[in-house]
């Protein structure tokens, strides 16, 4: 089959953009051929595309950025529209080379053109080009400027895969916004989605359409099994952690080779310039790592466990907590260190219960969940050992990597003993879940959204986890900071003095959980079954 593939953005970091990379590689490997739409501008690592096209300012016509071989016998061909510099996002970052605004800040203006600047470009990459499906990504607006292009005129199905974040940031906000999804979702023939969650959520904000439910299913997102593995033994962490070094080196060495970026084109996808340092700081065999990994966001969370983490460093001072992703919050979080490691007792308890106050893009609903912590805060004793705890000593037990792509986190995730993701806003899927079982790591989540779908999976499988450690349930209530420290503590409690055999079975267990459920294979051709011919009156 040949497939049209619109996506928009990049191919690093977002849940949305991990899925339709692994969904592109895999349908290469079944031998199909991809167009890929979308603004990622490195392709050389990417196994998977044959051949760049970049557009001139009209997108009229388009010209050979890159062209190098593949290892698959399918054959992707991206195509990166010129979107005259603007990038309009869910989620306000900053990306190298765009003037980004958030849709919700947007004029009705900026978004026509931006659609007709990436309609124009699909329009000039098809036409002498068969199409047997058309695959978007999100509400707003690829599937929009794809209906409105000449896909539109083909028997083609073209199906849109719902991902949380449009929603729930973007649509729920805004009537321009929402009227842009209704026309999406009018002009698609199939709607996809990624969690019954997702697509609960999803049917509730349109008030429960027949004609919403009449084309929509949900299949789960996929893993890369290939890439993620668990260890072998817990000797192979050394290993491992080599690999690992040598290829961030390798990554280091060609930077320097590089001229630095003007400020202005600079982007919070960067990886720390001291991350070798940190990461050589780090006992994978002796240090108790818990790891967190994806958007440095308040809304995932991460000021939950740094606020837990004092409780655990009472019982286990060699516990780490270290931090790998991007994004805009992370000023905030590091803030919160800092007033702990000053043992500003005043400043931290402020910057929990008024985080807008720091950055107005956080929402104040968030402190809540800190509640029943501050309260025990409130008693001396109480807080004298929490915060004398971490003063002086905390931030050398947090670790901020900046990004590291999957290629890195292949080799961190199975080392650590925890993988946390304590989301206070709903997620579409849980993702990182699925990637730790896969690498054979017990995965903490909070009981929210499509994180809970994911647990419901591998909560028989883990009974005896969830028995033996008491686990309270991460609801997003006044309790959370402090049933979370309660959690991580359980499980290292757990943990301790296990012999080989039975952590190895924890990691087989965790493994099979991701082959019996989560595979790209069986999420790939499940919308391959949608690819039926439409009947033209």
């Amino acid at each position: 089959m040949q497939i049209v593939m619109i996506h928009g953005y990049f191919l690093k970091g977002t849940g949305s953009n991990l899925f339709v990379k692994n969904a592109c590689r895999e349908l290469c490997r079944m031998g199909h051929q991809v167009l890929l739409f979308c603004q990622e501008n490195d392709t050389r690592d990417i196994d998977f595309i044959e051949t760049c096209f970049e557009y001139d300012r009209q997108s009229s016509r388009y010209s050979v950025k890159d062209h190098k071989g593949t290892p698959y016998p399918g054959k992707c061909s991206l195509y990166r529209p010129d979107l005259q510099g603007f990038l309009p996002v869910y989620v306000y970052d900053q990306y190298a080379g765009y003037r980004v605004k958030a849709y919700t800040d947007c004029t009705r203006e900026e978004i026509e053109n931006y659609l007709e600047c990436n309609r124009e470009a699909i329009n000039c990459a098809i036409k002498d080009q068969p199409v047997d499906l058309v695959w978007s990504n999100h509400s707003i607006m690829q599937p929009v400027y794809g209906a409105r292009s000449e896909l539109s005129k083909r028997s083609c199905p073209h199906v849109m895969t719902v991902h949380g974040s449009c929603l729930n940031f973007s649509v729920r906000k805004s009537p321009l916004l929402k009227a842009y999804a209704l026309e999406a979702i009018s002009r698609t023939d199939q709607i996809a989605f990624v969690s019954q969650f997702s697509c609960d959520e999803f049917f509730d904000f349109f008030e429960r359409s027949p004609g919403i439910q009449a084309k929509s299913r949900v299949i789960p997102a996929g893993v890369d099994l290939d890439k993620f593995q668990p260890l072998a033994h817990s000797g192979e962490k050394i290993g491992r952690i080599q690999s690992l070094m040598k290829d961030l080196e390798k990554m280091h060495q060609a930077a320097d080779e590089n001229p630095p970026r003007p400020k202005e084109e600079e982007s919070s996808w960067q990886t720390d310039q001291d991350v070798l340092e940190k990461l050589r700081s780090l006992d994978f065999e002796n240090d108790k790592i818990i790891l967190y990994y994806g958007k440095y966001l308040w809304t995932k969370g991460i000021h939950l466990l740094i606020a837990a983490f004092p409780l655990v460093l009472q019982k286990y001072p060699q516990a780490r907590l270290v931090f790998v992703g991007y994004g805009s919050s992370r000023p905030y979080f590091e803030a919160l260190s800092e007033a702990l490691e000053l043992e500003e007792r005043d400043r931290f308890i402020e910057l929990l219960e008024n985080p807008q106050a720091f950055d107005a893009q956080m929402d104040r609903s968030g402190a809540r969940h800190f509640k029943s912590l501050i309260r025990m805060l409130g008693q001396r004793e109480y807080a004298d050992a929490y915060f004398r705890t971490a003063a002086r000593r905390i931030r050398s037990r947090i670790l901020f990597t900046g990004f590291l792509g999957h290629d890195h986190l292949k080799d961190i995730i199975p080392c650590a003993d925890i993988a946390a993701a304590p989301s206070i806003f709903p997620e579409a899927f849980g993702l990182v879940a699925v990637e730790s079982l896969a690498s054979g790591v017990f995965p903490l989540l909070t009981n929210n959204s499509g994180f809970a779908e994911v647990t419901a999976q591998y909560a028989d499988e883990f009974a005896e986890i969830f028995e033996a450690c008491k686990l309270k349930p991460l609801d997003l209530d006044e309790a959370l900071s402090l049933n979370l420290a309660y959690d991580l503590i359980a499980m290292l409690d757990f943990y301790q003095g296990m012999g080989e055999a039975d952590r190895n079975r924890i990691r087989q267990s965790a493994r099979k959980i991701s082959e019996d459920h989560y595979s790209w294979i069986s999420m790939v051709n499940s919308y391959l079954e949608m690819a039926v011919p439409k009947q033209r009156p």
